[in-house]
């Protein structure tokens, strides 16, 4: 490992968050400016939809920071600093089904389990797992 890297941050991908907010504010001015109830209704929910995960994500960034402390995680349902000897295993879970593969990142620590999508990431799980495990001084 190179010791210069002393942490690895892994968050949402900023580009997709910048768009989320332009389509909020896209649906929010469609919302204004039909005259179809129902299409005032639905624009005003994407919108409300698209703007909540904007938000999500600027306040919730990084998600997962990786040092030779431990786990420092950030998400909207828990905030929480885990050393090393609290974490009992880093992995990608990788399942198949209905022909589409979805891949995780999976942190188990005691009686919690934390897991974290490619969107939430903003990277491959499986790459993730691999850095942050090199963070481990236990292995």
């Amino acid at each position: 490992m190179d010791r210069r890297l002393t942490t690895c941050r892994f968050g949402p991908d900023r580009r997709l968050t910048a768009a989320g907010g332009v389509l909020a504010a896209v649906s929010a001015s469609a919302a204004a400016l039909t005259t179809d109830r129902a299409g005032q209704i639905l624009f005003a929910l994407a919108a409300l939809v698209l703007a909540a995960y904007a938000v999500t994500d600027l306040l919730f960034w990084p998600r997962l920071t990786a040092s030779a402390e431990g786990l420092a995680i950030r998400t909207p349902s828990l905030r929480a600093r885990l050393p090393w000897p609290d974490v009992d295993s880093v992995r990608a879970d990788s399942r198949d089904r209905y022909g589409l593969r979805a891949v995780t990142l999976e942190i188990e620590a005691g009686d919690s389990l934390v897991v974290f999508s490619r969107r939430a990431l903003g990277a491959d799980p499986e790459t993730v797992a691999g850095l942050v495990t090199a963070f481990d001084p236990r292995r």
